[in-house]
């Protein structure tokens, strides 16, 4: 009994371990995907909104980057944890009203 308890607390933790590691180390979350780029299209406020290709496991920062940054003076209310997920192919990420 002692010894499962053990053993799912060690995998517990590696597990733990492995998406910090991820989470710290972008380069190497993209590597993990796939080669070929996405296609993601932005919307809202920022100031080249439009179709895109990344480089596959790029995430929504990554995205408003590439388009300009957001516009001056705009104020977004979107989480940062869905702007760090990586994007899919043929997704839109939409920020808003312009």
């Amino acid at each position: 009994m002692a010894i499962d308890w053990i053993r799912r607390s060690v995998l517990v933790t590696i597990l733990i371990a492995g998406f910090y590691y991820l989470k710290e180390n972008p380069d190497l979350r993209k590597s993990i995907y796939s080669e070929k780029p996405i296609r993601v299209k932005i919307e809202g406020p920022v100031l080249h909104p439009g179709f895109y290709s990344l480089d596959a496991g790029s995430n929504g920062k990554d995205l408003i980057e590439v388009a300009g940054g957001y516009v001056p003076g705009t104020q977004i209310k979107t989480e940062d944890s869905i702007l760090e997920q990586p994007l899919e192919d043929g997704q839109i990420l939409n920020l808003g009203k312009r």
